[in-house]
């Protein structure tokens, strides 16, 4: 973000600008009730401004030009600094949601001494002004791109302070054991014998599981915002975009009896009882081809598989257990972390698949549908108890701040081995500095300004 003057009032469209009911115009800074005095009316007295405004108050007002014209009449809602999101005094125009009025209003508050604002700066201030932290300031993107309940609700826990309450906790751990290295370090007459390093070592290890299971549990987190993988796999006609299709409850997938009708992997987000899932219907599996393009498939069958957290394995019912199964069961077999279903499909006609398997299965019919509960419940029995109650608890972490947690662990090695040494204090203080710098950069209260910079810049304008 460039260098812009805090003393500045800016304003800006919070609504997206396209015509609508209501809109409503943003304005934060200084001069905003010195500006919205002049053009501001009592509704019901229009030869009277309003002059004074309370805080959390609503006004009905007219709208005039410095030519007497009237632009809107409108709902005015004022809130003071210090009680603000930007910390400054603010004030919104719910006006209506004509193009013509929302530009004539914008273009009036910006010749009465405001300037329009730039991608974030809403937010940007509520960050400078130490309302939020960066953090915070990243999940209010994230609640506007939200594109499910669970992001949404995250964000919302994120937005109100749960990760940097970890991460001060983690800091406030760091300082305490550099009063001590440091008093050691001022005052060693007061000590009669050598400074011993358990204890140190023993709050670099609590630290590096804390931020370990930050990670951890933040994995747990994503899986149930971003939607939970599943990946369909079976071997060439055995049903696989059928059963899509009755997963998905419409035609996504093209169903034919020509084999090798799908040779890419399709895929479509689905909600089963508010939990989000990311299916993906695959090539089929068979035995080898000289076909590139089947070839190729494949080995995107396989990779949908290893990036999936559950598989739904597919066999043909009307059929006895061909090579093709057999090849299936044994690559499934090789991924051992993955929880994988397994449906026999066709069961409205009878059912000749052979194959003993170790695991249950469920006799399911996609032309029929005969068999959709139990798979709707092995779909969401993947989420446990447990994983609503860290989602309940614990905060995501995006890849910049998983960056920065990667970087704390590597650095606590640092502090644990030079401690092990019996290095220096000085030299064990030094690398605690950077630690504290490095976790003080997931929640911004180091300043970066290249990584703030580049944050506020994806924002919206009017944010």
């Amino acid at each position: 973000m460039n260098e812009y003057d805090l003393k500045d009032t800016i304003v800006a469209l919070s609504t997206p600008f396209s015509k609508s009911a209501l809109a409503i115009v943003r304005m934060s800074g200084g001069k905003s009730l010195e500006i919205a005095s002049k053009i501001c009316f009592y509704a019901n007295n229009e030869n009277n401004n309003i002059k004074n405004f309370e805080h959390r108050k609503s006004y009905y007002a007219l709208i005039k030009d410095e030519n007497n014209n009237p632009i809107d009449e409108l709902i005015l809602l004022t809130t003071l600094s210090p009680n603000t999101f930007t910390t400054e005094d603010t004030i919104e125009f719910i006006c209506h949601g004509s193009i013509v009025v929302i530009e004539s209003l914008i273009n009036l508050i910006i010749r009465n001494g405001a300037r329009a604002a730039n991608k974030g700066e809403f937010t940007y201030r509520a960050y400078i002004n130490g309302r939020i932290g960066i953090s915070e300031a990243e999940a209010v993107h994230d609640l506007i791109d939200s594109n499910n309940k669970l992001m949404a609700e995250a964000s919302v826990y994120k937005m109100r302070g749960r990760l940097t309450r970890e991460i001060d906790k983690l800091r406030e751990n760091i300082k305490n054991s550099l009063m001590l290295v440091y008093g050691e370090i001022d005052f060693p007459e007061d000590e009669t014998e050598d400074f011993c390093y358990d204890k140190l070592i023993y709050n670099f290890y609590n630290i590096k599981k804390d931020i370990e299971n930050i990670l951890s549990n933040s994995k747990k987190v994503e899986n149930l915002i971003n939607g939970i993988k599943v990946a369909i796999l079976g071997k060439v006609n055995a049903g696989k975009s059928s059963i899509f299709n009755m997963i998905l409850g419409k035609d996504r997938a093209i169903v034919s009896s020509v084999a090798g009708t799908t040779r890419d992997f399709l895929s479509e987000n689905i909600y089963i009882e508010n939990i989000p899932f990311y299916l993906m219907d695959t090539a089929g599996f068979h035995k080898e081809t000289n076909n590139d393009i089947e070839i190729e498939g494949i080995e995107r069958a396989k990779k949908c598989a290893y990036e999936s957290n559950i598989i739904i394995a597919v066999f043909d019912g009307s059929d006895k257990a061909s090579e093709d199964d057999i090849n299936l069961i044994k690559f499934l077999e090789t991924l051992k972390d993955k929880e994988i279903i397994y449906l026999i499909n066709k069961s409205d006609i009878k059912n000749n698949f052979d194959y003993n398997f170790k695991n249950s299965i469920i006799n399911i019919s996609a032309k029929t549908e005969e068999g959709k509960e139990e798979l709707f419940f092995a779909l969401k029995n993947y989420i446990k108890d447990s994983d609503i109650q860290i989602f309940n608890k614990e905060s995501y972490v995006n890849s910049r701040e998983r960056g920065y947690l990667e970087n704390g662990i590597k650095q606590l090695d640092i502090c644990i081995e030079k401690s092990k040494q019996n290095y220096s204090l000085d030299e064990v203080a030094e690398e605690m500095n950077i630690l504290n710098n490095i976790l003080g950069n997931v929640s911004g209260k180091i300043d970066a300004e290249e990584v703030i910079n580049e944050i506020f810049e994806n924002f919206c304008i009017g944010k």
